[in-house]
């Protein structure tokens, strides 16, 4: 967590989605990473993840700025916001950040 305070990944004033699963490691970062530096933490519903228009409006409703996850949950969500245009759920975004899996040039935006 030092890390990603040191490189501005993650800040104090950050509002955080807590994505992971807690059977995944990275929960940890999220829920206790995001406390311990004193920003804002938001707890999905269960499955919330799944359910792209509920996590779009989370985003933009609790102005989401730091969000984690695999790039291929990325790349479904944000294929998902081009296409049906709501990019603007987005709009608070400020770092997302990707680990997990390989992430490729056309993950994101294509």
């Amino acid at each position: 967590m030092h890390s990603m305070v040191s490189i501005d990944a993650v800040n104090k004033n950050d509002t955080v989605a807590q994505i992971a699963r807690c059977s995944f490691d990275v929960h940890v970062l999220d829920i206790m990473g995001t406390l311990i530096i004193g920003g804002t933490l938001i707890m999905l519903r269960p499955d919330g993840i799944l359910d792209l228009d509920y996590f779009a409006s989370v985003l933009k409703k609790k102005q989401i700025t730091y969000i984690q996850a695999v790039p291929s949950l990325l790349r479904t969500f944000f294929t998902f916001l081009t296409e049906t245009r709501q990019l603007t759920q987005a709009i608070y975004l400020r770092s997302v950040c990707s680990s997990g899996e390989e992430l490729l040039n056309e993950t994101l935006f294509t």
